[in-house]
């Protein structure tokens, strides 16, 4: 287990836990390519080292582990550059020996755009924190079953969010997730739709197609 790496084991855990790349983007509200540059160990094509600590916590919360040792893992086996990115610190080492005599103005300039760089992204992060909808998985039923009068709802949103299904307040439990049931008196094709809003007024709709069958 020692030699596997920090995107190998994250790989396994979603893998394990029967999440697909989508669904976990969808719920981490990170984007598919950075999850799969993660998951092979591609720093090169990840954004600053705070948003990929903040990946690695993200896989923490939704498959429920501690991230601990693995940014303790991180933190042995690479460094942040001075753009801001992590590389291995083998690498590292080797690109310091041959420009160990490059001019001090070249690290000083270097310096100041990579504290830019961060600036710049903690502050483009936040701004996305703040406007974007709560997360919002709808887990039943799925898109375009066939079901009986009597149909359960069911998935996962943000604590302290506010649940709504057909207009109907559902209920939270501590994890975020909810389960109600409904009834569609007519046979044919029924709309369920499922909103979250939040305490900033944010809203996140998910919208269910069936084909309700007596």
């Amino acid at each position: 287990m020692k030699s596997k790496t920090i995107g190998k084991i994250l790989h396994e855990e979603r893998l394990r836990q029967g999440y697909s790349l989508e669904e976990f983007a969808r719920l981490s509200q990170i984007k598919p390519k950075f999850l799969r540059a993660l998951e092979h160990d591609e720093f090169a094509k990840l954004p600053a080292a705070t948003f990929v600590k903040g990946f690695i916590k993200a896989y923490a919360r939704i498959l429920d582990f501690d991230h601990q040792p693995l940014l303790a893992l991180l933190r042995r086996d690479y460094q942040q550059s001075a753009e801001g990115k992590l590389v291995a610190r083998e690498f590292s080492q080797s690109v310091i020996k041959k420009k160990r005599f490059s001019q001090p103005i070249t690290f000083v300039v270097l310096g100041a755009a990579s504290l830019f760089i961060v600036l710049l992204s903690y502050v483009l992060f936040q701004w996305y924190s703040l406007n974007r909808p709560p997360k919002l998985q709808v887990y039943e039923p799925e898109e375009d079953q066939f079901v009986s009068s009597e149909i359960v709802i069911s998935g996962q949103t943000e604590l302290e969010t506010v649940v709504t299904v057909n207009a109907q307040p559902v209920a939270l439990k501590p994890d975020g997730t909810f389960r109600t049931q409904i009834y569609l008196p007519k046979e044919g094709i029924a709309t369920i739709t499922v909103e979250a809003t939040d305490r900033r007024g944010k809203k996140n709709l998910e919208q269910r197609t069936v084909y309700v069958k007596f």
